[in-house]
């Protein structure tokens, strides 16, 4: 039995797919992939006075939010994102997931409101 979990171990360690796992943004192509490129992005997801605002992103894009367990906070179609700032009622000391959707990508945050 230790065989197999050290085994098992060993093959998710080499899983080129699995090395994306420990990132803190997440990015999803819809592209060829055959002609995958990388690209980071530079968001920041800033809550603040009851607010939350996007920089460092621009386009049109769906928005939503979620608790740590995965409940649907808040939800916004087709906006611009480089104008977004949107009053949201959040809890203190929590952590949200953040899940923006462009067309062909996807990118998800997490973020801490204080």
């Amino acid at each position: 039995m230790r065989f197999f979990i050290l085994l098992m171990l060993f093959f998710n360690l080499l899983n080129l797919q699995n090395n994306k796992l420990y990132s803190r943004n997440k990015e999803k192509s819809f592209a060829n992939p055959f002609l995958i490129f990388e690209q980071k992005s530079t968001a920041r997801i800033i809550y603040k006075d009851g607010a939350l605002s996007i920089g460092g992103l621009n386009g049109n894009a769906n928005l939503t939010i979620y608790s740590i367990i995965g409940n649907k906070v808040a939800f916004f179609s087709n906006i611009d994102l480089s104008e977004f700032k949107e009053s949201i009622p959040l809890q203190k000391e929590t952590m949200y997931i953040a899940r923006i959707e462009f067309r062909n990508k996807i990118f998800t945050y997490k973020f801490f409101t204080r």
